[in-house]
């Protein structure tokens, strides 16, 4: 049964429903997570053809939410958005069980984030769902550093006989295969992408500037003596003012020998000689040593935004 109040979103007008999705991308901007520029039509489009599949809450010329929905490499990915007050706490519960049920049987998993509530609504949103055994949280934080030539990042230290290139002279399979073996086991595994091939095309929008400016200067890549690749770190024009660290990535079997420290401050060094005043990053909570390192080399938590996570159970359900 459809929960009350909430509707396809294609029954709101075309000018209604841009805005709201308007406002999703410039509070996601506002907060350091970027999108295309086309996405605002590009997702307009196709919840208006029926390719894309949104909902919202409350009534259509006072809509209290919006939720969209999609679905990639076999894996679902939601987006919930408040536009009022306190009723938006169940507003959003309601549209969270609504694209659960919106998912084909073969997704096993839907990850959504959320914009337009205070971090004490988010948490009620997290514990009204919480009844439910499918659903968790994961809580996210944004972290920044100032960048000034009075105290800039420090010199990095890389172990013997490293060679240190750019992302954009390393092959793409070897980029992908890193990556992709980076995340196996932590808090952060299939967060962005449920496959190699959807990692890849990750990595490739993020090469193309699809998530602001690439910046190869503050892009770096380790190779030891050998060539085999160490790790690599991805710097990008977030926007005037802030470069952001979109992807740091270190082998699984290199780790703590000071490779990914190194790799931060080629980026944060990068960024500051191209005259960004600020960097930002994205960090899980439960990624302690990330989230020491980040800490280690001057970075300070800003913000923080919450992901609602439901699991198929085993029998389907």
């Amino acid at each position: 049964m459809m929960p009350t109040g909430v509707l396809p979103a294609r029954e709101l007008p075309r000018d209604e429903l841009w805005n709201l999705v308007g406002t999703v991308r410039h509070e996601l901007a506002a907060r350091g997570e970027i999108l295309p520029a086309a996405w605002v039509d590009e997702t307009v489009d196709a919840i208006g053809q029926g390719v894309g599949t949104a909902w919202f809450a409350g009534e259509r010329s006072r809509p209290s939410g919006l939720a969209i929905l999609w679905v990639r490499d076999g894996r679902g990915y939601g987006h919930l958005h408040a536009t009022q007050g306190a009723a938006s706490v169940s507003a959003m519960s309601e549209l969270a069980r609504r694209l659960t049920q919106e998912l084909p049987p073969e997704v096993a998993r839907l990850d959504m984030g959320s914009t337009g509530l205070a971090q004490p609504d988010e948490r009620a949103v997290g514990e009204s769902l919480r009844g439910d055994l499918r659903f968790t949280t994961l809580l996210r934080h944004s972290m920044v550093r100032a960048l000034t030539a009075e105290a800039p990042p420090s010199e990095p230290r890389w172990p013997d006989g490293t060679e240190v290139t750019t992302v954009r002279r390393v092959p793409m399979e070897q980029l992908t295969t890193l990556d992709w073996r980076t995340y196996r086991g932590t808090p952060d595994e299939t967060l962005l992408s449920a496959s190699p091939e959807g990692n890849r095309e990750l990595l490739e929008n993020a090469l193309a500037g699809l998530f602001g400016r690439y910046l190869d200067e503050a892009s770096p890549a380790a190779r030891d003596p050998d060539g085999r690749l160490l790790g690599f770190a991805i710097g990008c024009e977030e926007s005037l003012r802030s470069g952001v660290v979109l992807d740091i990535a270190v082998d699984p079997e290199f780790k703590r020998r000071g490779i990914g420290e190194a790799l931060l401050l080629r980026c944060l060094r990068g960024l500051l000689a191209l005259g960004y005043p600020r960097a930002h990053l994205w960090v899980t909570h439960g990624n302690r040593p990330a989230r020491a390192l980040y800490e280690k080399v001057g970075f300070a938590e800003d913000t923080s935004a919450t992901i609602y996570r439901w699991v198929r159970t085993p029998g389907g359900q």
